[in-house]
């Protein structure tokens, strides 16, 4: 059956927040229509450091979480709504520009029960100097991943990026 958020019974949801670690700004995200792999593409600058924040309804299955390859180590925080929140700093120094016209990929692997769900989030990475570039499009306010288990392996069915509320 489907709840009225459009996700089965069975649907898991897990969200994602990204924000600068040194606090100032907002990791923004833009539109790309049907041009690439995804409809989103989230943008980052190369030599920055971010926190990644895991919000799971479910107990997550150890606290390594893999960004790009590297192996990182969850920090479970304060519950947020019932939802267990986990994060973690992980850095862009070593990854390449995106060139024009092209998208890269932010490969997250989360460690969900009873497997991983290894989430692709499409992205554009500027130099430093190109911040500016980098906050066209809307604020991020959270990352949507909707998965299932199927036979003991974990099928992600969504990735949706959703906008900051604007402050009154």
């Amino acid at each position: 059956s489907t709840q009225s958020t459009g996700r089965s019974m069975s649907d898991e949801l897990l969200q994602l927040e990204i924000l600068p670690e040194n606090g100032e700004g907002t990791v923004h995200y833009k539109e790309d229509g049907a041009r690439f792999d995804s409809t989103q593409t989230l943008k980052l600058v190369i030599g920055t450091k971010y926190i990644l924040r895991v919000f799971s309804k479910s107990e997550l299955k150890s606290c390594d979480v893999l960004v790009n390859g590297d192996i990182l180590q969850l920090i479970e925080g304060e519950k947020d709504s019932g939802k267990q929140v986990h994060s973690v700093v992980f850095s862009t120094a070593d990854v390449e520009k995106t060139v024009k016209s092209d998208r890269s990929v932010l490969a997250l692997q989360i460690p969900t029960q009873p497997s991983s769900v290894l989430v692709p989030l499409q992205c554009k990475y500027y130099r430093p100097g190109r911040e500016k570039k980098a906050t066209w499009g809307m604020p991020l306010r959270r990352i949507n991943v909707t998965y299932k288990v199927v036979a003991e392996e974990t099928v992600v069915q969504s990735v949706k990026m959703t906008q900051e509320k604007p402050k009154n």
